[in-house]
């Protein structure tokens, strides 16, 4: 089972659902987020989990933001690059995915401390297939770097990663098995490929499903 966990149109599900995914996350910007548009739910083995894509000015508006949306929204993305947001991300268990935190950056914005933070709080970094196939030829080459610089503290850390298409229309999407192609140039086993298209996805759910549950820490209703 395979899911793309950052589609900015809801109108995609159909043609996700036609390349073989077996759900998508609606992902809202916080800039323009409409709580009408939260839609979640669940039709012909295909999911629809709707989600915010958090624009933080600093830590503080960060946790701010995390508390309104987390309540509403299945999926917390914090967009990164400032690297106080990217720590305060990696810090709160509450987020779920960072996003980019490569970006406007000489570096990977993740480093040995935000690596470990990450992994306590399972806080998922986002690989982004739309990152690489938008960029210039120079860009290109200094995401695949920060890539790979990620892949390399997560096997040394264990932090969840995700891979997702970050499409905007149909010619962003891209297929299962390109995405399974593309991460193999990355030299990524082929269990790490899965765990970043199918069990980290899942677990993401879960959690969500879980924290939902909660009455007070450590208690939560049972279904």
């Amino acid at each position: 089972m395979f899911f793309d966990f950052h589609v900015h149109n809801i109108q995609l599900a159909d043609e996700a659902k036609r390349l073989g995914y077996n759900g998508i996350a609606f992902i809202q910007s916080s800039r323009n987020y409409n709580k009408s548009d939260n839609i979640t739910h669940a039709k012909d083995n295909f999911n629809i989990w709707s989600g915010v894509e958090i624009y933080a000015k600093n830590p503080d508006d960060l946790r701010k933001k995390v508390q309104k949306f987390r309540e509403h929204d299945d999926i917390i993305i914090v967009n990164g690059g400032d690297i106080k947001v990217n720590r305060a991300a990696c810090e709160d268990p509450r987020v779920d995915i960072l996003a980019h935190p490569y970006k406007n950056r000489r570096d990977s914005g993740i480093n040995h401390i935000l690596a470990k933070k990450a992994s306590e709080n399972n806080v998922a970094i986002e690989l982004s297939i739309n990152s690489i196939i938008k960029a210039r030829l120079s860009l290109r080459a200094k995401i695949l770097s920060h890539f790979r610089q990620i892949l390399k503290l997560q096997r040394k850390f264990k932090f969840p990663l995700i891979i997702t298409s970050n499409a905007y229309s149909i010619y962003d999407l891209r297929t299962p098995e390109d995405i399974i192609a593309f991460a193999g140039c990355l030299e990524m086993t082929h269990d790490e490929i899965i765990s970043s298209l199918s069990k980290n996805p899942r677990d993401i759910i879960e959690r969500s499903r879980i924290r939902k549950n909660i009455i007070v820490q450590g208690a939560r209703t049972i279904e």
